[in-house]
């Protein structure tokens, strides 16, 4: 076991820094979603060189690992969101520079 952790344990750690970094993203706080993210790939690493002891085949650790994908889909969705708002943010940004800049050329040339 890594640091007298058991399985169950570590996974309960996944889950809720799995839920926090939900948070963190709707709050759009990407800094602490980023540190949320490296501390659990950290935490994979411990998991995956941790013995299960048949944590993830009981009805528990089924249960868990089950609201961890629904979590990290949300997680997933959220994203997908946040890049495309930020795709259209940017390709509106452009077309108003592109604009501003034909406007801004044509008063000169009025001139």
């Amino acid at each position: 076991m890594a640091g007298g952790k058991t399985a169950q344990s570590l996974w309960e750690n996944y889950h809720f820094l799995t839920k926090e970094m939900l948070k963190f993203l709707e709050k759009q706080d990407m800094e602490l979603f980023y540190d949320l993210m490296n501390q659990r790939e950290q935490l994979q690493n411990i998991i995956e060189q941790t013995p299960d002891d048949g944590f993830k085949v009981s009805l528990a650790g089924k249960n868990l690992i089950s609201e961890i994908k629904r979590d990290s889909q949300a997680i997933i969705e959220a994203m997908q969101i946040r890049m495309s708002s930020s795709k259209r943010q940017h390709q509106v940004s452009k077309a108003y520079g592109a604009a501003s800049t034909t406007a801004v050329s044509q008063m000169n040339l009025k001139r």
